[in-house]
């Protein structure tokens, strides 16, 4: 019977065992960079990549090629010749984007992230979009938040978490929506203002020791190749040596051949089929939507509290929504304009001075691709701005955090001016 029982679940034990001792054996931190490797990274725009420690460390940490966060969402996707990743590598830059963003993720996802690089992003440049979209009523998605963050993140930030506001507004966070209900011991201690005991951070250092093999272990399988797919195919568009006025003529007539089935200046494909199917439905649809009161500005101010302790020197970008569509889907843009300065007090009464804003630009042709995203007009004026801002020295910013921007009274508050 035990021989029996062995020849069914011994070959499959045995296995198990196998590849757990592969995984612990795969070196955490590995010396070796593969230019190519980070170029698929850096342009995958997957949730394994943006989960991931050991690609990021990788690229960021290389010592022959400059590799920068670009923080955002879904924006990044829109990957036309204009797009900033294409023209890093069509003219050779002395840096190459790094795209940290997905559909849903917003300030809280990225603060978890940069737990994973805050080494690696010490003194260092990052972008940062910001999209007025994000701060709704209820904030980040739960959904989004269980789908982009790893417990990696969350163990990394809890061994170095302490009595703070930042970390105590988190611990709060987390526990609001159910995230991570192993650690909800760990959060009420946070919240409490009681340090974690010693079993604690050997439980967690444990946890993550697991976790980091894991996480090298599965950074050799990344499949996606969008660096050949999206980017590679479409150097072929652009001039072979860097020229503005060729590139804005290029652009206009890349937009003019895609935006020509509808009268807002969106992208045919997306009008067809996210649009054009349920166009009454959306008349008016946004008429109530209010982006000035919200608990995303305290998740902001957690990103804000990391580049200040990393000392990165950060472009924040502020981007538009398309004009004509705003008016059919009753969009108040002098409440998008509201939100804008709100953000914008945010940032620069701490010290965070370098904005570049285009929230006033969507009623450039062809600078939108679609309601809310840029492209090609648009990608070009966003590209100047961030080539400026990349390749001049890092700025040693003086910032001075304010914790009353973790406050209900402040997430609330009607900013006029």
């Amino acid at each position: 019977m035990i021989r029996r029982v062995f020849n069914i679940f011994g070959p499959l034990v045995l296995a198990i065992f196998l590849i757990g001792g592969w995984i612990m054996l795969t070196p955490i931190n590995p010396n070796k960079y593969s230019f190519k490797n980070e170029q698929k990274s850096a342009t995958a725009l997957t949730a394994e990549v943006f989960k991931n420690k050991t690609l990021k460390e990788q690229a960021f940490r290389d010592p022959k090629h400059k590799f920068i966060p670009f923080f955002g969402s879904s924006e990044w996707s829109r990957m036309d010749a204009l797009h900033p990743a294409v023209l890093a590598e069509k003219y050779n830059r002395s840096y190459r984007p790094f795209l940290l963003g997905q559909r849903g993720a917003q300030s809280l996802t990225h603060f978890l992230g940069m737990q994973q690089i805050k080494g690696a992003i010490y003194q260092k440049k990052a972008v940062y979009v910001i999209s007025p979209q994000w701060f709704t009523k209820q904030g980040a998605s739960p959904l989004a938040i269980k789908h982009y963050i790893s417990k990696a993140q969350v163990l990394t930030w809890l061994l170095s978490a302490k009595n703070s506001h930042s970390d105590k507004y988190l611990a709060q966070r987390l526990m609001a929506m159910n995230m991570n209900s192993e650690y909800s011991k760990y959060f009420n201690k946070i919240v409490d203002g009681r340090p974690l005991s010693t079993f604690d951070t050997n439980s967690i250092k444990l946890q993550l020791n697991i976790l980091m093999h894991e996480d090298a272990f599965f950074a050799k399988m990344q499949t996606t190749d969008k660096y050949h797919t999206k980017i590679v195919p479409k150097l072929n568009e652009l001039p072979n040596h860097y020229d503005e006025q060729k590139l804005n003529t290029i652009a206009c007539e890349l937009a003019k051949s895609k935006t020509n089935n509808n009268k807002f200046n969106i992208e045919n494909n997306f009008y067809t089929h996210r649009i054009l199917p349920k166009l009454s439905k959306l008349k008016n649809s946004q008429k109530h939507f209010d982006y000035t009161h919200s608990p995303e500005y305290g998740d902001l101010e957690l990103a804000l509290n990391q580049f200040a302790a990393s000392k990165t020197d950060v472009l924040f970008v502020f981007p538009p929504v398309n004009k004509k569509w705003a008016a059919y889907s009753g969009l108040d843009l002098g409440m998008y304009q509201r939100a804008i300065n709100k953000i914008r007090f945010q940032l620069k009464s701490q010290g965070f001075n370098n904005i570049a804003d285009f929230s006033k630009d969507g009623q450039q042709k062809y600078f939108m691709e679609d309601t809310i995203h840029v492209g090609w007009k648009g990608w070009l004026a966003y590209d100047n701005q961030i080539k400026s801002f990349v390749t001049s020295p890092v700025h040693k910013n003086k910032y001075h955090i304010n914790d009353y921007f973790f406050s209900k009274a402040w997430s609330n508050q009607n900013y006029s001016k």
